[in-house]
Protein backbone atom coordinates (compact mmCIF):
# COMPACT_ATOMS: atom_id res chain seq x y z
CA UNK A 1 0.00 0.00 0.00
CA UNK A 2 1.75 3.10 -1.24
CA UNK A 3 -0.95 5.76 -1.50
CA UNK A 4 -3.14 6.58 1.49
CA UNK A 5 -6.27 8.75 1.46
CA UNK A 6 -6.83 10.57 4.77
CA UNK A 7 -10.28 12.10 5.21
CA UNK A 8 -10.86 14.90 7.70
CA UNK A 9 -7.23 15.89 7.16
CA UNK A 10 -7.45 19.18 9.03
CA UNK A 11 -9.16 17.62 12.04
CA UNK A 12 -7.82 16.56 15.42
CA UNK A 13 -7.02 12.97 14.39
CA UNK A 14 -6.72 13.48 10.63
CA UNK A 15 -3.95 16.07 10.94
CA UNK A 16 -1.88 13.58 12.93
CA UNK A 17 -2.56 10.76 10.46
CA UNK A 18 -1.41 12.92 7.56
CA UNK A 19 1.93 13.79 9.15
CA UNK A 20 2.66 10.35 10.59
CA UNK A 21 1.70 8.54 7.39
CA UNK A 22 3.98 10.67 5.28
CA UNK A 23 6.82 10.17 7.77
CA UNK A 24 6.22 6.41 7.40
CA UNK A 25 6.73 6.59 3.64
CA UNK A 26 3.19 6.82 2.31
CA UNK A 27 2.17 9.06 -0.52
CA UNK A 28 -0.68 10.88 1.20
CA UNK A 29 -3.84 12.24 -0.37
CA UNK A 30 -5.23 14.64 2.24
CA UNK A 31 -8.86 15.62 1.88
CA UNK A 32 -11.30 17.88 3.66
CA UNK A 33 -14.29 19.98 2.72
CA UNK A 34 -12.04 23.04 2.20
CA UNK A 35 -8.32 23.45 1.56
CA UNK A 36 -7.93 25.96 4.40
CA UNK A 37 -6.09 24.40 7.34
CA UNK A 38 -5.00 21.27 5.45
CA UNK A 39 -1.22 20.76 5.37
CA UNK A 40 -0.15 19.85 1.85
CA UNK A 41 1.81 16.56 1.83
CA UNK A 42 5.28 16.76 0.31
CA UNK A 43 4.88 13.59 -1.77
CA UNK A 44 1.13 13.72 -2.18
CA UNK A 45 -1.58 16.29 -2.69
CA UNK A 46 -4.69 17.89 -1.26
CA UNK A 47 -7.98 16.94 -2.88
CA UNK A 48 -10.90 19.06 -1.74
CA UNK A 49 -14.17 17.13 -1.61
CA UNK A 50 -17.50 17.10 0.18
CA UNK A 51 -17.92 13.46 1.20
CA UNK A 52 -21.68 13.94 1.29
CA UNK A 53 -21.63 14.33 -2.51
CA UNK A 54 -21.39 10.82 -4.02
CA UNK A 55 -20.50 12.25 -7.44
CA UNK A 56 -17.22 13.64 -6.04
CA UNK A 57 -15.94 10.39 -4.58
CA UNK A 58 -14.65 8.45 -7.60
CA UNK A 59 -12.19 11.22 -8.39
CA UNK A 60 -11.28 11.49 -4.72
CA UNK A 61 -10.28 7.83 -4.27
CA UNK A 62 -8.60 7.41 -7.67
CA UNK A 63 -5.13 5.88 -7.33
CA UNK A 64 -5.47 5.16 -3.61
CA UNK A 65 -4.47 1.85 -2.04
CA UNK A 66 -5.92 2.49 1.42
CA UNK A 67 -8.20 4.89 3.30
CA UNK A 68 -8.17 6.06 6.90
CA UNK A 69 -11.53 7.72 7.44
CA UNK A 70 -11.49 10.24 10.29
CA UNK A 71 -13.99 12.78 8.89
CA UNK A 72 -17.28 13.06 10.78
CA UNK A 73 -19.91 15.45 12.01
CA UNK A 74 -18.81 15.58 15.67
CA UNK A 75 -21.42 18.02 16.90
CA UNK A 76 -23.79 15.68 18.72
CA UNK A 77 -26.34 18.50 18.80
CA UNK A 78 -26.52 18.73 15.01
CA UNK A 79 -29.70 17.87 13.15
CA UNK A 80 -30.24 14.10 13.09
CA UNK A 81 -30.61 14.10 9.30
CA UNK A 82 -27.25 15.86 8.94
CA UNK A 83 -25.61 13.41 11.35
CA UNK A 84 -26.95 10.49 9.33
CA UNK A 85 -25.94 12.03 6.01
CA UNK A 86 -22.36 12.71 7.13
CA UNK A 87 -21.63 9.90 9.54
CA UNK A 88 -23.49 7.06 7.82
CA UNK A 89 -24.48 7.76 4.21
CA UNK A 90 -21.18 9.39 3.29
CA UNK A 91 -19.25 6.45 4.76
CA UNK A 92 -21.22 3.98 2.63
CA UNK A 93 -20.73 6.10 -0.49
CA UNK A 94 -17.01 6.41 0.19
CA UNK A 95 -16.69 2.66 0.67
CA UNK A 96 -18.58 1.98 -2.58
CA UNK A 97 -16.27 4.37 -4.46
CA UNK A 98 -13.27 2.67 -2.85
CA UNK A 99 -14.56 -0.70 -4.05
CA UNK A 100 -14.84 0.56 -7.62
CA UNK A 101 -11.30 1.96 -7.40
CA UNK A 102 -9.74 -1.26 -6.11
CA UNK A 103 -8.75 0.13 -2.72
CA UNK A 104 -7.34 -2.63 -0.47
CA UNK A 105 -7.90 -1.38 3.10
CA UNK A 106 -10.41 0.87 4.88
CA UNK A 107 -9.93 1.96 8.51
CA UNK A 108 -12.92 3.64 10.13
CA UNK A 109 -12.39 5.79 13.23
CA UNK A 110 -15.42 5.28 15.44
CA UNK A 111 -16.37 6.00 19.02
CA UNK A 112 -16.27 4.06 22.31
CA UNK A 113 -19.20 6.08 23.67
CA UNK A 114 -21.30 3.58 21.70
CA UNK A 115 -20.86 1.09 24.54
CA UNK A 116 -23.53 0.69 27.20
CA UNK A 117 -22.19 1.23 30.69
CA UNK A 118 -21.75 -1.93 32.74
CA UNK A 119 -23.83 -2.27 35.90
CA UNK A 120 -21.38 -1.60 38.70
CA UNK A 121 -18.78 -0.25 36.28
CA UNK A 122 -15.85 -2.17 34.86
CA UNK A 123 -13.77 -2.14 31.65
CA UNK A 124 -15.50 -2.24 28.29
CA UNK A 125 -13.99 -4.50 25.64
CA UNK A 126 -14.96 -5.00 22.00
CA UNK A 127 -17.59 -7.58 22.93
CA UNK A 128 -19.40 -5.29 25.38
CA UNK A 129 -23.01 -4.33 24.77
CA UNK A 130 -23.60 -1.53 22.26
CA UNK A 131 -26.28 1.04 23.14
CA UNK A 132 -26.09 4.35 21.20
CA UNK A 133 -27.35 7.22 23.36
CA UNK A 134 -28.84 9.39 20.62
CA UNK A 135 -28.67 10.45 16.94
CA UNK A 136 -24.88 10.93 16.94
CA UNK A 137 -24.23 7.49 18.37
CA UNK A 138 -26.80 5.90 16.07
CA UNK A 139 -25.16 7.49 13.02
CA UNK A 140 -21.73 6.17 14.00
CA UNK A 141 -23.09 2.72 14.83
CA UNK A 142 -24.93 2.53 11.51
CA UNK A 143 -21.66 3.23 9.69
CA UNK A 144 -19.95 0.43 11.63
CA UNK A 145 -22.77 -1.99 10.86
CA UNK A 146 -22.60 -1.20 7.16
CA UNK A 147 -18.81 -1.55 6.93
CA UNK A 148 -18.54 -4.72 8.99
CA UNK A 149 -21.26 -6.28 6.87
CA UNK A 150 -19.24 -5.96 3.65
CA UNK A 151 -17.67 -9.26 2.60
CA UNK A 152 -17.43 -8.88 -1.17
CA UNK A 153 -14.71 -7.47 -3.40
CA UNK A 154 -14.36 -4.21 -1.46
CA UNK A 155 -11.49 -3.15 0.78
CA UNK A 156 -10.92 -5.05 4.02
CA UNK A 157 -12.38 -3.07 6.92
CA UNK A 158 -11.04 -2.34 10.38
CA UNK A 159 -13.05 -0.30 12.92
CA UNK A 160 -11.21 1.63 15.62
CA UNK A 161 -13.38 2.63 18.60
CA UNK A 162 -11.68 5.49 20.39
CA UNK A 163 -12.17 6.53 24.00
CA UNK A 164 -13.01 10.25 24.32
CA UNK A 165 -10.30 12.00 22.29
CA UNK A 166 -8.26 15.01 23.28
CA UNK A 167 -5.69 16.85 21.19
CA UNK A 168 -4.85 20.02 19.39
CA UNK A 169 -7.54 21.52 17.15
CA UNK A 170 -10.31 19.70 19.01
CA UNK A 171 -13.54 21.63 19.46
CA UNK A 172 -15.77 18.89 20.85
CA UNK A 173 -15.96 16.45 23.74
CA UNK A 174 -12.72 16.83 25.72
CA UNK A 175 -12.24 20.45 24.62
CA UNK A 176 -15.16 21.37 26.87
CA UNK A 177 -13.00 20.41 29.88
CA UNK A 178 -10.79 23.37 29.01
CA UNK A 179 -13.72 25.76 29.39
CA UNK A 180 -14.75 24.82 32.93
CA UNK A 181 -11.93 26.60 34.78
CA UNK A 182 -12.15 29.90 32.85
CA UNK A 183 -15.96 29.91 33.17
CA UNK A 184 -15.85 29.43 36.96
CA UNK A 185 -12.96 31.92 37.20
CA UNK A 186 -15.29 34.62 35.82
CA UNK A 187 -17.22 34.54 39.09
CA UNK A 188 -14.46 33.92 41.60
CA UNK A 189 -10.67 34.30 41.84
CA UNK A 190 -10.63 30.97 43.72
CA UNK A 191 -12.02 27.98 41.85
CA UNK A 192 -13.79 25.29 43.92
CA UNK A 193 -12.41 21.84 43.35
CA UNK A 194 -14.48 18.69 43.73
CA UNK A 195 -13.21 15.15 43.45
CA UNK A 196 -15.04 11.95 42.65
CA UNK A 197 -17.38 11.33 39.77
CA UNK A 198 -17.48 8.60 37.15
CA UNK A 199 -14.29 6.83 36.18
CA UNK A 200 -13.04 6.74 32.64
CA UNK A 201 -10.17 6.61 30.21
CA UNK A 202 -9.37 8.97 27.34
CA UNK A 203 -6.92 8.92 24.44
CA UNK A 204 -4.63 11.42 22.76
CA UNK A 205 -5.46 12.11 19.09
CA UNK A 206 -1.90 11.21 18.10
CA UNK A 207 -2.37 7.73 19.55
CA UNK A 208 -5.62 7.26 17.62
CA UNK A 209 -3.69 8.16 14.45
CA UNK A 210 -0.82 5.84 15.40
CA UNK A 211 -3.25 2.98 16.10
CA UNK A 212 -4.95 3.42 12.71
CA UNK A 213 -1.59 3.28 10.91
CA UNK A 214 -0.43 0.38 13.08
CA UNK A 215 -3.45 -1.73 12.10
CA UNK A 216 -3.53 -0.72 8.44
CA UNK A 217 -1.09 -3.35 7.06
CA UNK A 218 -2.10 -6.18 9.40
CA UNK A 219 -4.03 -8.99 7.74
CA UNK A 220 -5.39 -10.14 11.11
CA UNK A 221 -7.08 -6.74 11.57
CA UNK A 222 -9.40 -7.25 8.58
CA UNK A 223 -13.02 -7.39 9.68
CA UNK A 224 -12.10 -6.63 13.27
CA UNK A 225 -12.97 -3.96 15.85
CA UNK A 226 -10.29 -2.55 18.17
CA UNK A 227 -10.61 -0.19 21.10
CA UNK A 228 -7.97 2.49 21.59
CA UNK A 229 -7.44 4.12 24.98
CA UNK A 230 -4.58 5.52 27.05
CA UNK A 231 -5.48 3.14 29.89
CA UNK A 232 -5.06 5.97 32.41
CA UNK A 233 -8.24 5.44 34.43
CA UNK A 234 -9.34 8.30 36.68
CA UNK A 235 -12.40 10.15 37.91
CA UNK A 236 -13.97 13.17 36.24
CA UNK A 237 -13.11 15.24 39.32
CA UNK A 238 -9.44 14.28 38.99
CA UNK A 239 -9.41 15.34 35.32
CA UNK A 240 -10.89 18.72 36.18
CA UNK A 241 -8.32 19.14 38.96
CA UNK A 242 -5.49 18.39 36.54
CA UNK A 243 -6.94 20.97 34.15
CA UNK A 244 -7.16 23.66 36.86
CA UNK A 245 -3.55 22.95 37.87
CA UNK A 246 -2.35 23.09 34.27
CA UNK A 247 -3.90 26.55 33.95
CA UNK A 248 -2.28 27.62 37.22
CA UNK A 249 -5.64 28.53 38.78
CA UNK A 250 -5.96 29.06 42.51
CA UNK A 251 -8.29 26.37 43.82
CA UNK A 252 -9.84 25.23 47.09
CA UNK A 253 -10.57 21.55 47.63
CA UNK A 254 -14.09 20.73 48.78
CA UNK A 255 -13.59 16.96 48.83
CA UNK A 256 -15.38 14.38 46.74
CA UNK A 257 -18.80 15.36 45.46
CA UNK A 258 -21.45 12.71 46.16
CA UNK A 259 -22.11 10.34 43.29
CA UNK A 260 -25.76 11.35 43.52
CA UNK A 261 -24.84 14.95 42.68
CA UNK A 262 -23.08 13.98 39.44
CA UNK A 263 -26.06 11.81 38.54
CA UNK A 264 -28.51 14.59 39.36
CA UNK A 265 -26.65 17.08 37.15
CA UNK A 266 -26.35 14.60 34.30
CA UNK A 267 -30.03 13.71 34.42
CA UNK A 268 -31.05 17.37 34.79
CA UNK A 269 -29.08 18.52 31.74
CA UNK A 270 -30.67 15.76 29.68
CA UNK A 271 -34.03 17.49 30.09
CA UNK A 272 -34.77 19.71 27.05
CA UNK A 273 -35.61 22.91 28.93
CA UNK A 274 -32.78 22.67 31.44
CA UNK A 275 -30.30 21.66 28.75
CA UNK A 276 -31.18 24.52 26.42
CA UNK A 277 -31.03 27.06 29.24
CA UNK A 278 -27.67 25.81 30.46
CA UNK A 279 -26.30 25.67 26.92
CA UNK A 280 -27.31 29.28 26.21
CA UNK A 281 -25.86 30.40 29.55
CA UNK A 282 -22.56 28.59 28.88
CA UNK A 283 -22.25 30.21 25.45
CA UNK A 284 -22.92 33.69 26.87
CA UNK A 285 -20.40 33.14 29.66
CA UNK A 286 -17.76 31.91 27.21
CA UNK A 287 -18.26 35.05 25.13
CA UNK A 288 -17.45 37.00 28.30
CA UNK A 289 -14.26 34.94 28.73
CA UNK A 290 -13.29 35.68 25.13
CA UNK A 291 -13.83 39.43 25.60
CA UNK A 292 -12.07 39.60 28.98
CA UNK A 293 -8.93 37.82 27.79
CA UNK A 294 -8.87 38.93 24.15
CA UNK A 295 -8.75 35.38 22.82
CA UNK A 296 -10.14 33.95 19.60
CA UNK A 297 -13.75 32.67 19.61
CA UNK A 298 -12.57 29.30 18.29
CA UNK A 299 -14.17 27.13 20.95
CA UNK A 300 -17.90 26.72 21.46
CA UNK A 301 -18.28 25.00 24.85
CA UNK A 302 -21.60 23.23 24.93
CA UNK A 303 -23.57 20.63 26.81
CA UNK A 304 -24.28 17.76 24.43
CA UNK A 305 -27.40 15.99 25.67
CA UNK A 306 -26.16 12.72 24.27
CA UNK A 307 -23.01 12.78 26.36
CA UNK A 308 -24.48 13.92 29.68
CA UNK A 309 -24.31 10.26 30.74
CA UNK A 310 -20.53 10.78 31.10
CA UNK A 311 -21.34 12.85 34.21
CA UNK A 312 -22.53 9.76 36.05
CA UNK A 313 -21.60 6.62 34.09
CA UNK A 314 -18.13 5.07 33.92
CA UNK A 315 -16.45 4.74 30.52
CA UNK A 316 -13.33 2.67 31.09
CA UNK A 317 -12.21 1.47 27.66
CA UNK A 318 -10.23 -1.76 27.57
CA UNK A 319 -7.66 -1.67 24.75
CA UNK A 320 -5.94 -4.98 25.54
CA UNK A 321 -6.91 -6.45 22.15
CA UNK A 322 -4.99 -3.64 20.43
CA UNK A 323 -2.08 -4.03 22.86
CA UNK A 324 -1.85 -7.71 21.91
CA UNK A 325 -0.88 -6.64 18.37
CA UNK A 326 2.17 -4.84 19.77
CA UNK A 327 0.70 -1.34 20.04
CA UNK A 328 1.29 0.90 23.04
CA UNK A 329 0.17 4.52 23.47
CA UNK A 330 2.78 7.24 23.32
CA UNK A 331 0.69 9.40 25.63
CA UNK A 332 -0.06 6.92 28.42
CA UNK A 333 -0.27 9.68 31.05
CA UNK A 334 -3.33 11.91 30.69
CA UNK A 335 -1.79 14.58 32.91
CA UNK A 336 1.33 14.96 30.77
CA UNK A 337 -0.50 14.80 27.45
CA UNK A 338 -3.24 17.17 28.58
CA UNK A 339 -0.78 19.80 29.79
CA UNK A 340 0.95 19.76 26.41
CA UNK A 341 -2.38 20.10 24.61
CA UNK A 342 -3.40 23.03 26.82
CA UNK A 343 -0.17 24.81 25.90
CA UNK A 344 -1.13 24.43 22.22
CA UNK A 345 -4.56 25.95 22.86
CA UNK A 346 -2.97 28.85 24.73
CA UNK A 347 -0.38 29.43 22.00
CA UNK A 348 -3.22 29.57 19.46
CA UNK A 349 -5.10 31.97 21.78
CA UNK A 350 -8.13 29.69 21.99
CA UNK A 351 -8.09 29.68 25.81
CA UNK A 352 -6.75 32.18 28.41
CA UNK A 353 -3.44 32.27 30.23
CA UNK A 354 -3.33 32.94 33.98
CA UNK A 355 -0.56 34.10 36.27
Amino acid sequence: MKTLLVTGAKGTVGSYVTGLAEASGFRVIATDITRSGVRSPVRGEVRVADLRDPSALDALVKGCDAIIHTAAQLDAGADSAELSRTNTDAVASLYEAATRAGVQRFVQVSNATLYASKPGGGPLDEDSEIAPRGPFGMSKRAAETYLLGQHGDGPAVTVLRAAPIYGRRGRHFAASLLAVGPLVRLASPVVPRFGGGPRGTMVHAEDVARAALHLLPRAEAAGEVYNVSDGDEMTLGARLGITFDAYGLTTVSLGDAPEALYRLLGKLFQQPGAHQGADVAALAAWKAVVMRHGIKPALRPRLDVEHMTLLYEDLVVDASKLAATGFSPRHASFETGWRDVLRWYQAEEWVPRYG
